[in-house]
């Protein structure tokens, strides 16, 4: 159905309405801008800076191109200004897809400044304070005036930008760009609300960064030793290096002293969550889900803050650092698979995943299927031939990893099959367990099941909420040792339906059910922690299998426990911290 003549867009008052209202802002910030004097030893004119006179011509010219937009828009003052006009639209119209890019780019550029400048984020980051002094209000103009351009071109111009292709790709990239920037600077918020800024103690990374610089695998004078493994006089970081090669450009460029592990741990926790949306509409691309753009939405709202996900991404800790990054690349190597990509890179993504996590091999089998599920619509069956081929292919990078770990052991602790797990200055009780069973063993399964799946924290029921953290006594009172999943995010109760019998579907539990298995055959239940974090190990899996069920429309109750699964993890998060 059409609208009605009196109710479609007129493009001139259209334009002229949006340029108006991005001139008045200009203005209102601009006059905000001369208010107040610079020193009087650094005055130059009318008693500002040279800089900021320089900074005030620039924007009074920008100002004046943006009045004399309106003036274009909204006047009509005789053929050779209709011509100029004209000219102008043609010049947008062969040049539509450059012109947007550059909009969008200034967009995400401004939007990525402004949001880091909210408190308490300035804070931490103290070198964006003086830049937001000088240019805060020139740039949330720049801001404004940018993001009323970008509608008001799509309202004036939806014939041309709606039928094209690449204005469609440019609206999902700054999606993707939108979602990593919010989740990182809605992390950092959280970190700084609940004090977990510049908390460098056990972050590992860092020093074991500096120590590879100097071409050492061991930290000279550890600053903490708490699970670092001693052999020989020397201190060693037990867990696999992945996290330390991939920080060394960094450490290279501005000092491993100066490595914020919180801060990269972040980015990366941003990264999974375009990762997780990007394997959502795969699979609603090739028909395989049901989901609607809400259901994405509160799916990866899931991942990203109704899981351990949340407080293990802004923690830095070295730990935890190593399983975001698994997360990362477990994620990137079920993408991978989803775009039929080749078997070797799928392979690898779960190959450098391993040099963080050894049992990430483990989610083998849900690539593998979704692998076959595509030969399988592509070909109509599967070929035995073709599966052991793509199999084939997956050997060498794994192996890889395999001898890449083994060697890296040997060279720390003279033995091929020694993480330093055995002798690692740990818990008293997980050090025990392990020299007395292995580190893996059936003699913790019940344990392990019991904290994955059923354990509960202590409600202190009448208890106010502390106002001293640290050895207060806390309403809800988690244990370190682990929680039950369904108790922190109950949203995962909804994986209790009846499932599809497909390819891909059968490979996302036996990669969740390896998991478990191993994970319950571990020594140690994750602590410390809040909720259940080898969780992250098979999560992503998990909220593939939550997208089976739900449709278009997503149900209330989802929704609720999506909320429920929200407040216990920031709860969570800032009891783990300060608790």
């Amino acid at each position: 159905m059409s609208l009605p003549d009196n109710f479609k867009i007129n493009k001139d008052q259209t334009a002229a309405l949006f340029l108006g209202a991005s001139a008045l802002a200009g203005i209102v910030y601009f006059i905000i801008f001369f208010i107040p004097r610079s020193k009087p030893d650094n005055q130059l004119i009318l008693g500002l800076s040279a800089s900021r006179v320089f900074l005030g011509a620039i924007w009074l010219g920008l100002l004046l191109i943006n009045i004399g937009a309106v003036l274009l828009a909204g006047l009509e003052l005789g053929p050779r200004h209709r011509e100029f006009k004209g000219e102008v639209i043609n010049f947008f119209s062969d040049h539509h897809i450059m012109i947007m890019m550059a909009l969008y780019a200034v967009l995400s550029l401004t939007g990525a400044f402004l949001l880091l400048v909210i408190p308490p984020i300035i804070g931490p980051l103290h070198f964006l304070e003086s830049v937001n002094i000088r240019l805060g209000g020139f740039i949330t103009w720049i801001f404004l005036a940018d993001l009323l351009l970008i509608v008001m071109l799509r309202l004036i111009a939806a014939e041309t930008l709606g039928k094209d292709r690449v204005t469609a790709q440019l609206d999902e990239i700054l999606i993707y760009v939108g979602l990593f920037l919010l989740t990182f600077v809605l992390y950092a918020q959280i970190a700084a609300l609940i004090g977990w800024i510049n908390k460098t103690k056990y972050s590992f990374w860092d020093l074991l960064a500096g120590a590879f610089l100097k071409g050492r695998l061991y930290i000279e004078n550890p600053p903490y030793t708490h699970d670092l493994t001693l052999f020989r006089g020397k201190w060693y970081v037990p867990m696999p290096p992945l996290p330390a090669f991939l920080f060394l450009p960094i450490a290279y460029l501005i000092g491993a002293e100066n490595l914020s592990t919180s801060y990269l741990s972040m980015v990366l926790s941003a990264i999974n969550g375009v990762l997780v949306l990007l394997i959502l509409k795969k699979l609603v691309q090739r028909k395989w889900i049901n989901l609607s753009g809400q259901g994405m939405f509160w799916l990866v709202v899931l991942f990203l803050f109704g899981t351990p996900h949340l407080w293990v991404g802004i923690s830095g800790r070295g730990w935890y650092v190593s399983q975001i990054l698994t997360v990362l690349f477990l994620a990137l190597a079920v993408y991978a698979a989803l775009r039929f990509w080749s078997a070797w890179l799928v392979a690898t993504f779960i190959a450098i995943a391993m040099l963080a996590r050894p049992n990430s091999l483990m989610t083998w089998p849900f690539v593998f299927a979704i692998s076959m599920q595509i030969l399988k619509e592509n070909n109509g069956r599967i070929d035995l031939k073709q599966a052991v081929l793509w199999s084939a292919k997956t050997v060498l990078p794994i192996a890889a990893a395999i001898f890449v770990l083994l060697t890296y052991n040997y060279l720390r602790f003279e033995n091929f099959m020694d993480f330093g797990y055995t002798t690692v200055n740990a818990g008293p009780d997980i050090v025990l367990n392990v020299q007395t069973y292995g580190l893996f063993s059936p003699h913790y399964i019940p344990w392990n099941l019991e904290v994955m799946l059923l354990k509960m924290p202590k409600i202190n029921w009448g208890v106010p909420f502390p106002t001293e953290p640290r050895g207060a006594v806390w309403p809800v009172d988690p244990t370190t040792t682990g929680m039950s999943i369904f108790f922190t995010t109950p949203a995962l109760l909804y994986l209790f339906r009846r499932y599809p019998k497909q390819w891909w579907v059968w490979g996302a539990w036996i990669a969740v059910l390896f998991n478990v298995v191993m994970l319950s055959l571990y020594s140690n239940t994750g602590s410390a922690q809040f909720g259940y974090r080898y969780i992250l190990d098979f999560l992503v899996p998990l909220i593939a299998m939550l997208a089976v069920g739900m449709g278009k429309k997503v149900p209330w109750l989802f929704i609720v426990l999506v909320l429920f699964s929200i407040a216990i993890n920031i709860y969570g998060a800032y009891w783990f911290m300060n608790g």
